[in-house]
């Protein structure tokens, strides 16, 4: 397909409703559907959808934000909404999220008991919400007078178990004060790390996981707990980590906080 046939199929589609688009994309071949995604999304997307839809980051990038990535696992996905903002209809597969301010938003199709197409439901969730939600198509829209903020860990198709590890310390059993389990499901965990300036933790593993910094400015990193080899990283509110088990830092630790301010990161943990 040319360029020139894609642009007259975008301008075409932008000229349609939101019904519209998904009607006609629902009643496309599924050979078509792919060929059409193909000419809107460009490069290719991780995700391949039977609906033919787009993932949110392809369908929405200026709502949706890929902010780390762990290559054939997952990745960390910020959704960002300005009051009134909505985003084009789109599907995910199972993942958790973390909302980091209350939102109020008006949903097309799931979690609310609608259909995409159809009038949205408007769910109305609280700052530190960290709900599971099973792969769905559906559309947003920030209906609240405030931003509306969330992250959410989008695992991979064919996203492989990390394996066991040998003498494996929970950073939840041994350092309970700092690591706390906000939701779980068969395979990844919500979790947060809190740290007061200059608290450290205990000796522990973690397999791959994917870090948001909510609060600090800088840790240091014990890799296994060798205290004579430290890597002092600083740190940015709001920038995404990637931590696979296969980096040595990551897989087994201890942690200072050697900021200035306290501590706080939101991680999702693959279980398996």
């Amino acid at each position: 397909m040319g360029a020139g046939a894609s642009t007259g199929i975008k301008a075409g589609i932008a000229a349609a409703s939101d019904e519209e688009l998904t009607s006609a994309i629902a009643s496309l071949p599924a050979e078509a559907k792919a060929k059409l995604k193909a000419a809107l999304e460009g490069p290719a997307s991780p995700f391949s959808f039977s609906s033919g839809l787009p993932d949110c980051c392809a369908a929405s990038p200026d709502l949706y934000k890929s902010i780390a990535e762990i290559p054939g696992v997952g990745r960390l996905v910020e959704m960002t909404f300005p009051p009134g903002a909505k985003d084009k209809p789109h599907e995910h597969p199972i993942h958790s999220m973390y909302f980091l301010v209350d939102c109020k938003l008006k949903i097309s199709g799931p979690p609310t008991p609608t259909k995409l197409g159809e009038e949205g439901g408007v769910a109305e969730i609280p700052a530190g919400a960290t709900p599971i939600f099973p792969a769905m198509a559906h559309q947003v829209e920030n209906v609240g007078e405030k931003e509306g903020k969330a992250i959410f860990v989008e695992p991979y198709p064919g996203c492989k178990p990390c394996g066991t590890i040998e003498g494996y310390i929970s950073p939840f059993d041994v350092a309970p004060g700092c690591y706390k389990k906000l939701a779980e499901d068969d395979d990844w965990i919500t979790g947060v790390m809190t740290m007061a300036v200059g608290e450290k933790d205990t000796l522990h593993h973690h397999k791959d996981h994917l870090i948001y910094v909510a609060e600090g400015d800088g840790v240091t990193i014990y890799p296994g707990g060798d205290e004579s080899s430290p890597m002092v990283v600083p740190l940015q509110v709001g920038a995404g980590i990637p931590a696979p088990m296969s980096a040595p830092p990551f897989a087994k630790h201890t942690l200072l906080n050697s900021g200035t301010k306290p501590l706080k990161m939101i991680f999702f943990e693959a279980k398996k």
